[in-house]
């Protein structure tokens, strides 16, 4: 056994430390001794220490216990721990905004114009690649288009056309495997975590209104309570049925409903049956769109006063828009139109300036084609009027066409004239042919003179 005191202590020479419940129950029984404590200073790689005794390090001992040590060597170049922590942290220039113009996003700013931002509405995770190629069918391919993950299944799509940007706008929400994929135009000033997507434009026919109820304001009065009312149109349906269909951006929050109850002190009470077009899944249990009825955690909807749900509220069949008397003077057919064939708008003038320098240019080359002596009647300055009555003469020569025209369509609708003509025809012939070898031979009897 190493008898060196600078290397190691014995075991029974020092005291366990005190730990925090002693602290807190006043006991003082275990206690460093100092005094019979040795300080290691001999290197670390010649310790030998057995398992049976502790090794104190310098370090752990107080400052001022380390100083009374014969082998103490002050360390004036690295400070006291506590003097460090009370030093303030040297202030360097570090930046902390940056103000940019838009010079400096002017190549991202046209990519996202062409853009629209969407999210799918659905409890499953997605996938950037199976949408895209999904989308591609689903929307007919639009070039370039490009899908681009914001976050929270929230989608950027990128697309070339303008065209192609507006009419997925418009058929706003989209079914994308079962599910919806709502989609708002890109707006710079709006942030997307901003964007409202809980509220879904949707069409819903209204089944079972009697038929002095069926008017536009009473499907915006009962839309309005499921949200915000965007059309109320009268449609036609297969064995001449109409109904009224209304448009409303539901909240995805909230669930759906299979129909609602209208009634008055006159015409008593009536039910109206909800088909919703376009649903995604939807949880015929609890009401709520995104999950089955199987998967469902949620507390069943109360149906005390209302139909069940089920596959029925879906609509399949969209029917045909009843065109009202107001929007028949904006048909599309011009036939049907009061002045049609009798009505010709004023030529514009800038189309008869045109046609007058077009004539004066006209004129120029053929007079350098066909060089005519100068005469004062072919001057430049005659040339307009030179034009006029060459305009003149063809408005007349249209009037001698139209004036056949019209002879020949007196002469079509009177064919009894040209027949009797024609039949009269052989028999002068004839009787000319009989009268020549009459003359001929009454020549021949005369004497010679």
């Amino acid at each position: 056994m190493n008898n060196n005191p600078h290397t190691m202590i014995n075991h029974s020479q020092i005291t366990k430390p005190e730990t925090k419940n002693q602290k807190k129950t006043g006991n003082t029984n275990n206690q460093i001794s100092t005094n019979n404590t040795q300080i290691l200073t001999t290197p670390r790689n010649q310790i030998n220490i057995p398992h049976n005794q502790i090794l104190i390090i310098e370090s752990q001992l107080p400052a001022e216990t380390r100083k009374n040590s014969p082998n103490y060597i002050p360390h004036e170049d690295i400070p006291e721990s506590s003097n460090a922590r009370n030093q303030n942290p040297p202030q360097s220039n570090i930046p902390r905004s940056f103000l940019y113009s838009d010079n400096v996003i002017h190549e991202g700013l046209p990519a996202c114009t062409h853009s629209i931002i969407g999210k799918i509405i659905t409890a499953k995770p997605i996938h950037v690649g199976s949408i895209q190629n999904g989308l591609e069918s689903i929307w007919g391919a639009p070039p370039g288009l490009k899908v681009q993950e914001l976050g929270g299944k929230i989608l950027q799509f990128f697309m070339n056309e303008p065209a192609d940007i507006d009419r997925i706008l418009y058929g706003n929400p989209w079914i994308f495997r079962n599910s919806w994929l709502v989609v708002k135009p890109w707006d710079r000033e709006t942030d997307y975590h901003e964007i409202d997507f809980d509220h879904v434009p949707i069409w819903i026919q209204l089944w079972g209104l009697p038929p002095h109820c069926k008017t536009k304001q009473m499907g915006t009065s009962i839309g309005t309570l499921m949200g915000n009312v965007e059309a109320s149109e009268f449609y036609e349906y297969p064995g001449k049925q109409v109904i009224i269909k209304i448009k409303v951006a539901i909240n995805i929050n909230n669930p759906i409903t299979s129909g609602i109850h209208v009634g008055n002190p006159t015409d008593g009470t009536s039910w109206v049956d909800y088909r919703y077009e376009k649903l995604p899944q939807v949880c015929f249990k609890c009401g709520m769109i995104g999950h089955t009825d199987k998967l469902c955690r949620n507390q069943a909807l109360v149906l005390d006063t209302l139909a069940p749900l089920g596959p029925w509220i879906r609509s399949t069949q969209y029917g045909k828009r009843k065109m009202e008397d107001k929007d028949r003077k904006f048909y599309s057919n011009p036939s049907h139109a009061k002045n049609f064939g009798q009505y010709s708008p004023p030529v514009p003038s800038d189309l008869l300036e045109k046609l007058a320098a077009m004539r004066v240019n006209t004129a120029k080359a053929n007079q350098t084609q066909h060089p005519q002596p100068k005469d004062a009647n072919h001057s430049p300055q005659n040339i307009e009027s030179y034009h006029g009555q060459d305009m003149q003469s063809q408005q007349e020569e249209r009037n001698k066409k139209a004036h056949r025209l019209s002879y020949d369509q007196e002469t079509t609708n009177h064919p009894t004239s040209d027949i009797v003509m024609k039949e009269q025809s052989p028999t002068i012939k004839r009787q000319k042919m009989e009268e020549l070898p009459r003359v001929g031979t009454a020549k021949q009897a005369s004497p010679q003179p």
